[in-house]
């Protein structure tokens, strides 16, 4: 079986070794220093040591000095060797005897705090790395760190070119970045079974990841080769879609704009025929020198707010676009779809990769902007007799727990559950409950429905109980 975990932690620290390094790169040039103190690749090995000496110390049994002593051991082996690739004079090096360099005066007052940055750094990567072993699992860090990760990049990448103004080495790594991230996302949600239908995972990952990243470097080629004449044609063809929409949209803003300020000006002209007593028109009728400053002022107002518009309706559009992508491929996807008790977790092999890297590519996008996207807590297979009630049946006991006090906890089997259920509903048959909910859902035996019509009778029963005792 490949070992898909492995897979999944490199790419979390290539990604969480890229978003670092940019944010001291960044640190390092608004210092002064020519970017980064340590290069990515000391920044990548800190972050790897780190995680593999808290895997290796985290499982070792014996005396608890011993073991804090031995990783302090390693992390001053590691801490030396990525020291002495910091950055002295902007360039990238190699002393073994930075210590020497540093105390000694050749690296002059600049050099030594390039030095210390670098301690300093190293002091949080090494303390980073721990947290990412013992932090949840896998799938939600490489979610969050693509999230946080996409973020930073974005700003440092501002920084750069807006207030540093000199290469810091932040581009190159882009592609690495994105492309780690959708690989270990891809693979942390392979399920740890050995079928034949996870043959068609590696293919469904490798085809999408090299497409995005495909796209992705085709850009920046001709961006590199031609500068903006690459990818113009693509710009120009967008741009003349968010102009056709404005064009559209243009009509009933300079109506309304013409509307209001005609009114502001005939309320004007009121007021000061009251003061003045000048002559106008009958109420109702506007004068002619009336409508040209209205026209003149409306159409005013009006580029203003097509301008105005131009930005968040590209990115409405982008978003649409992306929506409609998604509607499409869903529906897709739907009608190759065995049966409808696929839609359920990937707890097996024999889930749709397709439609899971669909799901995947749309849990990139925060909350709130997922539309059309319903929080459902429980999750069953319906029309099976013996299965889906047996489902019911035991989500209805959970529900019943929770009104009477019960916090209900995701993390917990459906056996360890058993003593808190059983704790706020003493009278309920909650070990037959659940030994019937652990055979429908794990091995798809169903239940006599007279066995669960027996189980729900005695269900209700207990609850009576329990809330005559809780009201009491």
């Amino acid at each position: 079986m490949h070992n898909y975990t492995a897979v999944s932690f490199g790419s979390l620290v290539i990604v969480e070794s890229i978003w670092w390094f940019s944010i001291l790169a960044v640190i390092g040039g608004l210092l002064g220093l020519g970017g980064a103190p340590l290069p990515w690749i000391s920044v990548m090995f800190l972050l790897a040591s780190g995680v593999f000496s808290a895997w290796i110390f985290g499982g070792v049994k014996g005396d608890t000095a011993t073991v804090a002593i031995g990783q302090a051991f390693v992390a001053l082996i590691v801490f030396y060797f990525a020291l002495a690739t910091v950055s002295v004079f902007e360039t990238w090096s190699f002393k073994i005897a930075w210590p020497v360099d540093t105390f000694g005066g050749a690296y002059g007052a600049d050099g030594v705090v390039d030095v210390m940055f670098g301690v300093l750094s190293a002091v949080c990567l090494w303390y980073r790395a721990q947290g990412l072993v013992v932090e949840g699992g896998v799938a939600r860090r490489l979610s969050r760190a693509f999230k946080l990760g996409t973020a930073f990049i974005a700003v440092a990448l501002l920084f750069q070119h807006g207030v540093i103004q000199y290469d810091i080495g932040i581009a190159p790594l882009l592609l690495p970045f994105f492309g780690a991230a959708l690989i270990g996302m891809a693979v942390a949600r392979i399920p740890k079974s050995e079928t034949v239908s996870q043959a068609s995972w590696p293919l469904v990952i490798g085809i999408s990841v090299s497409v995005i990243l495909g796209l992705g470097a085709f850009g920046g080629v001709l961006t590199g080769r031609y500068g903006d004449i690459g990818v113009r044609g693509f710009v120009n063809i967008w741009g003349a879609l968010v102009d056709a929409v404005l064009w559209v949209l243009r009509y009933p803003i300079e109506w309304i704009m013409t509307a209001i300020w005609n009114l502001i000006l005939w309320l004007q002209s009121l007021s000061d025929a009251e003061e003045k007593e000048v002559e106008r028109d009958a109420p109702g009728a506007f004068a002619e020198d009336m409508v040209n400053p209205a026209a003149e002022r409306s159409e005013e107002v009006t580029n203003f707010a097509i301008e105005a518009l131009r930005w968040p309706l590209s990115i409405l559009l982008l978003l649409g676009l992306f929506f409609v992508l998604i509607f499409a491929y869903r529906r897709f996807s739907s009608r190759v779809e065995n049966s409808s008790y696929s839609e359920r977790e990937s707890i097996r092999g024999e889930a749709d990769a397709r439609a899971d890297m669909a799901r995947l590519f749309k849990n990139l996008l925060p909350g709130w902007l997922r539309i059309g996207t319903k929080n459902v807590l429980w999750k069953w297979p319906e029309n099976q007799s013996g299965i889906s009630e047996v489902f019911l049946l035991y989500f209805d006991t959970i529900a019943h727990a929770a009104k009477l006090g019960m916090t209900y906890e995701a993390a917990l089997t459906p056996n360890e559950r058993v003593g808190v259920l059983g704790s706020f509903l003493p009278d309920a048959p909650v070990v037959k409950i659940t030994s019937s909910f652990n055979d429908a859902c794990y091995g798809l035996i169903p239940s006599s429905l007279d066995e669960i019509s027996q189980l729900r009778e005695e269900l209700e029963i207990a609850v009576s109980k329990s809330k005559q005792y809780d009201y009491s």
